[in-house]
């Protein structure tokens, strides 16, 4: 995977944003854009040939991998306090 950062620039009289490869890209503001490397060169290829695209910062990204569900925090010992909280008083 590949990350970079997109400029888009909308020439006058056109749409403000453009959405390519499921990113919407808003025109006049730098988005980060994280893509299969195919589409990065895709939007570099495009971005050589127009004004309206700029791509900065091409870098290689790995996603952060999730934690395990068993690493959750476990409740601690229970103290005789907690032992009398929800006991009716006889």
């Amino acid at each position: 995977m590949k990350k970079a950062t997109v400029t888009y620039t909308a020439p006058k009289g056109e749409a403000k944003t453009l959405d390519i490869g499921g990113t919407t890209l808003v025109s006049g503001r730098g988005d980060t854009v994280i893509c299969d490397d195919a589409m990065m060169a895709r939007l570099e290829k495009a971005a050589a040939g127009s004004a309206m695209l700029k791509v900065d910062g091409v870098a290689d990204y790995t996603p952060p991998k999730e934690a395990p569900k068993g690493d959750e925090p476990k409740e601690g010992p229970k103290t005789e306090k907690d032992e009398h909280i929800g006991k009716a008083h006889r």
